[in-house]
């Protein structure tokens, strides 16, 4: 989801059994690749950022020069979920994935600016812990995530990037457990604003649900003749889940 100002802004179910590395051998990690970039700006790599681990809090890794970075997790691990922090921008959790023991590719990062959060969190009504601290943080949960085409899943990041615009229209979301009044999910217009009056998804495919309670939801999506994969995310006090592509509510067919 590409946004000229969004703001906004997971876990890995391992299975129960352990990874096959080469020529059949158990092996006790598995591993999550992928690019962390600034939210606004596909080509300004985020260096330096820390990757971490809710659930296991030695695990870390560390981004290249390059935006890229190589998570280490236990192939025993039954839930992971993992974020990421760097000075100057939000911190921002992904979704929860099912890694069944298999490496997973292409998990990045989406990471807004902290002004950049500020100004969509304004434009969200979204009340900050503190006004008038100089970085606003969120008081409950917010589920981030974007329909976005087939097309670009497989796609390494220069792929992705490559091929542009990404998002499908006419797409509408929903979560389990249910979430309405504030916290039903507002769609982003064709200028790439979220627009509460929209009642699907425009071109740009960007879906945000705020004002979220803390717990764990299973996203769904609905079209007219695509279908998409869900997510869970699992949210906790002053969480931003951003599922971002190609992963969150990617088309399957």
């Amino acid at each position: 989801m590409k946004r000229i100002g969004l703001v906004l802004t997971a876990g890995l179910v391992a299975g129960a059994f352990v990874a096959q590395g080469a020529g059949g051998a158990t092996t006790k990690y598995v591993h999550m690749r992928g690019t962390a970039y600034e939210f606004n700006s596909v080509h300004t790599m985020l260096a330096g950022a820390l990757i971490k681990v809710d659930e296991y809090p030695a695990l870390s890794a560390t981004v290249g020069s390059n935006g890229k970075y190589d998570l280490q997790v236990p192939s025993r691990a039954k839930k992971v979920t993992p974020y990421i922090t760097i000075t100057g921008y939000r911190t921002i959790a992904l979704q929860t994935f099912t890694m069944a023991g298999k490496d997973l590719k292409n998990v990045n990062f989406q990471v807004p600016t902290q002004s950049v959060g500020k100004y969509l969190q304004m434009l969200l009504n979204i009340p900050p812990v503190d006004a008038n601290a100089e970085f606003w943080t969120i008081r409950d949960c917010a589920i981030v995530s974007t329909f976005n085409t087939k097309n670009v899943h497989n796609l390494d990041y220069a792929g992705f990037i490559a091929y542009g615009a990404h998002g499908v229209a006419g797409a509408t979301a929903k979560a389990s457990p249910k979430l309405s009044g504030l916290s039903s999910p507002v769609y982003f217009n064709d200028n790439v604003l979220p627009d509460r009056t929209k009642k699907s998804s425009s071109v740009d495919g960007g879906v945000i649900f705020t004002r979220v309670p803390a717990g764990v939801y299973t996203i769904t999506a609905v079209h007219k003749t695509a279908k998409f994969a869900t997510f869970k995310a699992t949210c906790k006090p002053g969480r931003i889940v951003n599922a971002n592509p190609p992963w969150g509510l990617y088309q399957t067919k």
